[in-house]
């Protein structure tokens, strides 16, 4: 063997260098990562367990025929839980490219957001937390933060749509009550081709300490009427359904306490 051969097999045998050991330590990891975003693409959503019931159905219907679907229901009655799972029922055949969950950051007492520490996101974030737990009734978490990082599912809040045109995607305006009527116009106008939209909130909780105009109330004031003591939408591509208190299926002290407040 030549001293060339010799030279040639002792580096073969040679351990990798740390910097060599990093390199494919990193391979490897991601290489694991990726296999665990091909899983969880292929994943199912948990869709079986739930059957709307009570004025849930209404939901379901006016959100499979019509552009624009307003719910007015206090809490408890599950109106977000019906409008997610309809939702990922549609996205996962393939009638959404996308859901859009909209919701404003708001500040309840002392909760201020730009009190809380870190960065815009991770504010944010803390704000999109109760969104995320419903989203996670019917999904894994990896299930629920691959859809994210794809584009799938997309949580955001006003000020980070402006301009932008949402195509085949399932818009959802949660806690509408929050939000002033500039905002809601803003929002729904960000409809594209193939898009609809759903705005669920309560016209008569007020949660926020800011004093501003309810544009969930405007807008239900600009689409409905008043026939024969029932309110009900002037328009053909516009659903409206109000959910009582009798539908909170919370608990009997959750029923109890939105009783005595309204």
């Amino acid at each position: 063997m030549s001293k060339n051969a010799n030279r040639i097999q002792r580096r073969g045998d040679k351990k990798p260098s740390k910097l060599e050991q990093r390199q494919q330590s990193r391979v490897l990891r991601g290489e694991v990562m990726l296999a665990e975003e091909q899983r969880t693409q292929r994943e199912a959503y948990n869709l079986k367990w739930f059957k709307p019931v009570l004025a849930q159905p209404l939901i379901v219907q006016s959100m499979e025929e019509r552009d624009l679907t307003i719910v007015d229901s206090p809490s408890g009655t599950g109106k977000t839980s019906t409008i997610l799972w309809k939702a990922l029922s549609e996205l996962e055949n393939g009638y959404y490219s996308h859901i859009v969950l909209i919701k404003t950051p708001t500040e309840v007492g002392t909760d201020a957001i730009g009190f809380l520490p870190n960065s815009a996101e991770d504010k944010i974030s803390v704000h999109m937390e109760a969104m995320r737990s419903i989203f996670l009734d019917f999904m894994s978490p990896g299930k629920l933060e691959t859809d994210i990082k794809n584009g799938k599912i997309i949580l955001t809040i006003p000020n980070f749509v402006l301009g932008k045109t949402f195509y085949n995607s399932l818009i959802i305006l949660e806690e509408a009550q929050t939000m002033n009527p500039e905002t809601i116009k803003l929002l729904t106008e960000r409809c594209g081709e193939g898009s609809r939209v759903v705005i669920a909130g309560d016209s008569k909780q007020r949660y926020s300490v800011k004093k501003r105009e309810d544009g969930f109330r405007d807008l239900i004031n600009r689409v409905t009427g008043d026939y024969h003591g029932q309110r009900e939408s002037k328009y053909d591509n516009v659903g409206y359904i109000r959910m009582e208190t009798n539908n909170n299926m919370r608990s009997s002290l959750s029923r109890f306490i939105t009783e005595i407040y309204e």
